[in-house]
C-alpha cells in the first residue's frame, strides 16, 4: 500500500503529488518512517502555497493548512495502523515489554521457566522415542508394502497367531500367491568365527535369496547372493555387516573374495552391507544362503522359518490376507494331517516391529502429557498470583487508552515468551533425557539407536510450548481484563479473596490434584506389579550361578557322539575348578524369552484327530542340569552319561505335564514319542518328573515341558548353547578359569554372554523396571507440582485474608481455630481433586492392563494408598500457610488495611 493512500481517506478533495525519491525506511525494534514525515510535510507545504495563492498572508495560510489537515500525530497513527507491518511493530513492542517485566521479577521467571522446562523436556524426550519407534517409517524403500506372513494356528491344544512357518508351506505360498512381488525366508543362526585372532561368536541369519530383493537392499561393497547361490551344493558365500567388516577385518578394502572360517567351514565374502543395515535383529552381522533342499521344502511338520514379503503395487494388506487364507484352506484340504487348523496372518512389518512396545510408549506419552497439563495449571496459578499485584498496572494501561484486546495480547505474549524460554531449557533437559532413555531402555525396545532430537521432534517441542503458553496464559489474562479495570486505580482498592480470581485458582488446583492422582495411581500399579514379580517363585535358584554361551559346531561335532563327548569333557574340567559345585548345559537358559514346542504321542492312547497332536515345550539338557539349577526331581531320576543312543531312549517331564497328561496316574515308565501317531520316532520312557519353573519369563506360567538328554539327541542344529555353573561364591569371579577350561577342550570355540543368572533374571524384568522408573519419575513430579499448587493457593488466600484473620484473632479466635480454618479450606480442594482423580484413574488405568502382572487395573489397595498419599501431601502443603496465618498480629493487620 502506498503511503499517500491513508491521507486520501482522511482529507477528501486534497491534491496529492509523490515527492521525488520518496521512500519508506523501516527500523525494527524502534521503527522510524522518514517517508511518512516527508509526505505530511509536503502535503502541508502544498496546502499552504494554495492558501497564499488565494491571497492569504503567510501565517494565516500556514494555520489554515494545519486546520484543514487536522491532528498530525493522529493522522500518522491511523496511517501506520493501516500498514501491513504494524502488527510486527506491536509484536516487538510486546516482546520488549514482556522481557522488561520478567526481568523485574527474576524469581518468578526462574520458577516458571524451570517448571515449564521440566514439562516440555519430559514430553520432548518421550515423543522422540514415540516418533522413532511408532511413527517413523522403516529405513527401506516403500516400507509400507513390507509385511510379515505367519501361520495362524487354532487347535484345541495349541493356539498361536504368529507361528513359525514350515518350509513346505513357504514353498506353496511363494508359488501360489498373486499378491506379493516376492517372499523371503530367514532363520536365526549364530556362527563361530575363527582364523586370525581370538575366536568370536557372530550373530547372523540363514536367509533365502529373496530376502534382499523383498527389502530392496543391496550391498554397499560387492553384492548380495543370487538365486543360484541359494541352492544345495553351491559354493559357500557370505555377506557381512559394515560393523563386522570394520571391527574384525579393520575395514580391509580387499575383503571381497577372501575366505573366512564359520563353524570350521570356509565361506567366501561377496558383499558388505550399508552402514546401519541390520535385519531382522539389531545384532545381526552375517547373512548366509539357506539353500533349502527338496527334502526340506517337502517338510510340513517342522516350523522354523520367518517369512517377509513385499506387496505388489496397489495391493492392500486386507486383500493379501484374504488370498493367503484361501491358499491356506486349500493346503489344509491337501495335507489335513499337518495343516489342520491353520490359516495365515499377514502383519505389516512396521506393526510387527513396533506393536509389542506400542502400549508402553503410549502409556508413557499419556502420563507425561498429564504432567504437562499439571505444569500448565501450576504456571497459570503463578500468573494469577502475579496478576494480583499487577491490577493497578492494568488499570493505568486502561486509563491511558489500551483496550482489553491490547492488554490481553500483551499478557498472552508474556505467557508465550515464558513457554518459549521453558522450551529452550527443556530442549537441554530433553537431550539428557534421550541419553538416559537409551541408557536405561531394555533390549526389547526396537530402533533404539534412532531415538534423537530431529527436526520433527524439535517442531513438536516448539508447538506444545506455544500451545501450553496460550493455555496457561489465557485464564490469568482473561481475569486481568475482566470487570471494571479502572476501579483498581481507586485509593485503597484491594482484591477480594472470594472473587473470580480465587475461584479460578481453586479450580486449577483441583484439576492438577486430580491429574496428579491419575499419574501416581499408574505408578503405584506398576510398583505393586513389579514387587509381585520380584517375589514370584522361579522354581529354581539363580543365586551363585554363572551362565555363558559356547556352541560346538563344525565337522568335529557333526555326530551326536562327538557333541556328547565334548560336553562331558568340558563339564568335567569345569567341575574340577576350585569353587565350582556343579555344571551343565541346556539349549536355552530360562528367562531369555525363547521357547520351543513339540508335538508328541502317548503310547496306548487313541490317536487324536488330524492336526490335534498333543503339544509341550521342550529343552535338551546335559546330565546334572536339574542339580545345578536346583530344580527338584520329584519322582524318578535325572539323566546320566550312560544314557547313550545304544540304550533305551529316555525322557524327563515336568509336573505340569504329568498333571495334564496323566492325571491321577504315575507317569514313570510311560512311553511317548515325538510327532503324531504316523511318525516313526523311537519310543522314549519317562524316567523322571521335575518341578515346574518359569522358563520364558517371570510372568509366564509354567507349561507342560519335556526334557531330552543331549546324549540321545540327534539334531545337530539344536545343540546345547547355554551353560550353567553353580559356585560356592561370586560366580563372575571364576569366569576366566572357565574360559581356560573350555579352551583346553577346543581352543576354537568362542565364549560369549558371560553373566550371572541373577543378571539374567534382572534383564528379564528390565521392561517392567523401565516402565516403573519412568512412571515413578513422572508421578513424583506430578505429586510435587500438585503440592506446590495447593501451597501457592493457600499462601495467596492467607495473604488476601490477612485483615479477616486479624479481626478473628482480635475477637478471640485461638490459634487452633485459625489453623483449622485454613487447613479445612485446602483440604476441601484436595478432597475434591482426589475424588475426581480416582474416577478418572478408574477409567484410564484399564488401558494399562497389558503392563501389569498379578494386579487388577482397579486395584483397591493402590487406589486407597494413592488417595492417602495425595491427601497427606495436600495437608502438609496447607499446614505451612496455616501456621503462618496463626502468627498474624491483629493490630498490624488492621493498621495495614
Amino acid at each position: 500500500m502506498r503511503a499517500t493512500e491513508p491521507f486520501r481517506s482522511l482529507v477528501p478533495g486534497a491534491r496529492w503529488t509523490r515527492p521525488e525519491g520518496w521512500h519508506v525506511t523501516l527500523k525494527f525494534l524502534g521503527w522510524t518512517w522518514p517517508g511518512l514525515e516527508e509526505e505530511v510535510r509536503a502535503h502541508l507545504e502544498m496546502e499552504e502555497e494554495e492558501n497564499r495563492a488565494a491571497g492569504r498572508e503567510r501565517e494565516e495560510a500556514r494555520y489554515a493548512a494545519r486546520r484543514a489537515f487536522g491532528n498530525v500525530t493522529r493522522a500518522k497513527e491511523m496511517s501506520r495502523e493501516m500498514w501491513l507491518y504494524r502488527w510486527a511493530e506491536d509484536f516487538f513492542q510486546d516482546v520488549r515489554y514482556a522481557l522488561r517485566t520478567l526481568g523485574k521479577s527474576p524469581g518468578f521467571a526462574a520458577v516458571a521457566v524451570l517448571t515449564l522446562a521440566l514439562g516440555t523436556g519430559a514430553n520432548t524426550a518421550i515423543f522422540s522415542a514415540v516418533y522413532a519407534v511408532l511413527l517413523k517409517a522403516l529405513p527401506f524403500p516403500e516400507p509400507d508394502r513390507l509385511v510379515m506372513v505367519w501361520e495362524d494356528v487354532r487347535l484345541p491344544n495349541y493356539q498361536n497367531e504368529q507361528n513359525e512357518v514350515t518350509p513346505g508351506n513357504f514353498a506353496e505360498w511363494r508359488s501360489q500367491n498373486t499378491v506379493f512381488e516376492d517372499m523371503g525366508a530367514y532363520r536365526n543362526r549364530s556362527y563361530n568365527l575363527t582364523g586370525s585372532g581370538e575366536p568370536v561368536r557372530v550373530e547372523g541369519e540363514l536367509v533365502t535369496s529373496g530376502l534382499f530383493s523383498v527389502l530392496r537392499e543391496n550391498a554397499a561393497i560387492g553384492r548380495v547372493f543370487t538365486a543360484d547361490e541359494d541352492q544345495p551344493g553351491s559354493g559357500h558365500v557370505a555377506v557381512m555387516s559394515e560393523g563386522l567388516w570394520k571391527s574384525r577385518f579393520g575395514g580391509d578394502p580387499q575383503i571381497l573374495g577372501k575366505t573366512i572360517l564359520l563353524d570350521g567351514v570356509s565361506y567366501t565374502v561377496i558383499g558388505v552391507m550399508p552402514p546401519g543395515f541390520h535385519f531382522p535383529d539389531p545384532d545381526d552381522q552375517l547373512w548366509v544362503p539357506m539353500a533349502l533342499s527338496q527334502q526340506e521344502l517337502d517338510n510340513r511338520g517342522s516350523h522354523y522359518l520367518d517369512i517377509v514379503a513385499r506387496l505388489k503395487a496397489g495391493v492392500t494388506t486386507a486383500r493379501a490376507q484374504a488370498e493367503m487364507n484361501t491358499i491356506a484352506r486349500h493346503l489344509t484340504e491337501m495335507y489335513p494331517t499337518t495343516n489342520a487348523g491353520q490359516t495365515v496372518n499377514v502383519v505389516p512389518l512396521h506393526e510387527e516391529i513396533a506393536g509389542p512396545v506400542r502400549p508402553t510408549l503410549l502409556a508413557l506419552l499419556g502420563a507425561v502429557g498429564l504432567v504437562l497439563v499439571i505444569v500448565c495449571a501450576n504456571v497459570a496459578n503463578l500468573l494469577l498470583g502475579r496478576a494480583s499485584v499487577r491490577h493497578r498496572e492494568m488499570g493505568i494501561r486502561w486509563a491511558l487508552g489500551a483496550g482489553r484486546t491490547r492488554i490481553l495480547r500483551q499478557l498472552l505474549t508474556e505467557s508465550v515468551l515464558l513457554a518459549l524460554l521453558g522450551c529452550a531449557l527443556g530442549l537441554l533437559l530433553a537431550c539428557w533425557g534421550v541419553a538416559a532413555l537409551k541408557f536405561l531402555s531394555p533390549p526389547h525396545i526396537p530402533r533404539l539407536e534412532e531415538i534423537t532430537l530431529n527436526g520433527l521432534v524439535l517442531a513438536f517441542s516448539l508447538g506444545i510450548s506455544v500451545f501450553a503458553g496460550l493455555i496457561f496464559g489465557l485464564a490469568p489474562a482473561l481475569e486481568a481484563v475482566r470487570g471494571k479495570v479502572h476501579d483498581s486505580l481507586k485509593e485503597g482498592a484491594r482484591e477480594s479473596a472470594g472473587g473470580a480470581r480465587m475461584r479460578t485458582r481453586n479450580t486449577l488446583v483441583v484439576m492438577e490434584t486430580a491429574l496428579g492422582v491419575m499419574v501416581v495411581i499408574g505408578a503405584g500399579l506398576l510398583l505393586r506389579s513389579f514387587l509381585l514379580m520380584e517375589r514370584t517363585s522361579l522354581g529354581f535358584q539363580p543365586k551363585n550361578v554363572l551362565t555363558f554361551r559356547v556352541i560346538p559346531r563344525g565337522e568335529r561335532y557333526a555326530k551326536p557322539s562327538g557333541r556328547s563327548a565334548f560336553y562331558q569333557q568340558a563339564i568335567q574340567r569345569i567341575e574340577a575348578l576350585p569353587g565350582v559345585k556343579s555344571a551343565a548345559a541346556i539349549t536355552f537358559i530360562p528367562l531369555t524369552f525363547v521357547r520351543g514346542s513339540k508335538g508328541f504321542t502317548i503310547e496306548g492312547r487313541v490317536p487324536p484327530a488330524p492336526g490335534q497332536v498333543l503339544m509341550a515345550g521342550y529343552d535338551v539338557v546335559s546330565p546334572g542340569y536339574f542339580e545345578t539349577m536346583q530344580i527338584p526331581v520329584l519322582e524318578g531320576r535325572d539323566f546320566s552319561w550312560s544314557d547313550t543312543p545304544q540304550t533305551q531312549p529316555v525322557i524327563v517331564i515336568n509336573a505340569a505335564m504329568a498333571r495334564r497328561d496323566w492325571p491321577g496316574e504315575d507317569p514313570l515308565g510311560k512311553r511317548i514319542r515325538q510327532g503324531g501317531p504316523e511318525e516313526e520316532f523311537p519310543w522314549m520312557t519317562i524316567v523322571g518328573v521335575v518341578g515346574d519353573i518359569r522358563e520364558f519369563d517371570v510372568m509366564t506360567q509354567p507349561r507342560p515341558t519335556m526334557y531330552f538328554p543331549i546324549t540321545q539327541w540327534p539334531d545337530s542344529y539344536h545343540v546345547l548353547r547355554d551353560w550353567v555353573v553353580r559356585t560356592a561364591g561370586n560366580p563372575l569371579g571364576i569366569a576366566a578359569a572357565i574360559r581356560g577350561a573350555i579352551w583346553e577342550v577346543d581352543k576354537d570355540l568362542p565364549i560369549s554372554r558371560v553373566r550371572s543368572m541373577e543378571q539374567v533374571r534382572s534383564l528379564s524384568v528390565a521392561p517392567q523396571r523401565f516402565n516403573l522408573l519412568l512412571f515413578a519419575l513422572f508421578a513424583a513430579l506430578a505429586l510435587a507440582l500438585a503440592a506446590v499448587g495447593i501451597y501457592g493457593v493457600m499462601a495467596y488466600s492467607v495473604a488476601q485474608r490477612t485483615r479477616e484473620i486479624g479481626i478473628r484473632v482480635a475477637l478471640g479466635a485461638q490459634h487452633g481455630d485459625i489453623l483449622r480454618l485454613v487447613v479445612a479450606q485446602g483440604a476441601r480442594l484436595a478432597v475434591l481433586g482426589v475424588m475426581i482423580g480416582l474416577g478418572g484413574a478408574f477409567a484410564l488405568t484399564r488401558l494399562m492392563a497389558g503392563l501389569l502382572y498379578g494386579v487388577p487395573p482397579t486395584d483397591p489397595l493402590t487406589f486407597a494408598g494413592v488417595a492417602a498419599l495425595l491427601a497427606g501431601a495436600a495437608l502438609l502443603a496447607c499446614y505451612i500457610p496455616a501456621r503462618r496465618a496463626t502468627r498474624v498480629d491483629p493490630i498490624v493487620a488492621l493498621r495495614h488495611e
